[in-house]
């Protein structure tokens, strides 16, 4: 069975909204070296996920250091409002309840499946039960509004620490098994 691990971009106060407004000023070697530590042959994304990363990382050579690690891996999309896909090597996930659909591409063949961003889809993924290990870098921030990770009346959810790993920068790379 194929595993799934959701990697993200969090505020010290939980915050994955808007990485783009307050992420940048942490971003060093170390941080793209965890960021590709761990390559997937699947990015499972949500539509507001796959369209910015569409639009920052589909036009790069499949040589470049951040793009072809990002163009190479299929890319599976969960979208209502989209019908076609203009990024190389996507896919919609079929129609259907979500959480049958991930538990049937986690259940096919081929290797690890990695969720970014997709904050809707994360939290629709933790109720189901269908995550294996959370990679968060974890900010040395607050950000004091946005979207958090976790829901207010979301799942309890049991995590072992795997690693954690302090950067430079202040950013802490936490890996969590789920369960």
């Amino acid at each position: 069975m194929r595993t799934i691990t959701v990697g993200q971009f969090i505020s010290l106060d939980g915050v994955v909204e808007s990485p783009e407004k307050w992420h940048m000023p942490y971003v060093d070697q170390e941080m793209m070296s965890a960021i590709f530590s761990d390559p997937a042959d699947t990015l499972l994304l949500g539509r507001v996920t796959y369209e910015s990363f569409a639009g920052a990382f589909a036009n790069l050579a499949d040589d470049d250091p951040i793009g072809g690690p990002m163009n190479r891996p299929e890319k599976v999309v969960v979208s209502r409002s989209l019908s076609s896909l203009a990024w190389r090597n996507s896919r919609l996930l079929p129609d259907g309840d979500v959480a049958t659909r991930v538990a049937d591409l986690k259940a096919g063949p081929g290797g690890p499946i990695s969720v970014t961003g997709s904050t809707t889809l994360v939290r629709t993924l933790l109720r189901a039960g269908l995550i294996d290990r959370l990679s968060l870098l974890i900010h040395p921030i607050v950000v004091g509004a946005g979207t958090r990770l976790f829901e207010d009346d979301g799942p309890q959810v049991r995590l072992t620490l795997e690693k954690c790993d302090v950067f430079a920068s202040g950013v802490t790379h936490q890996t969590y098994k789920v369960g």
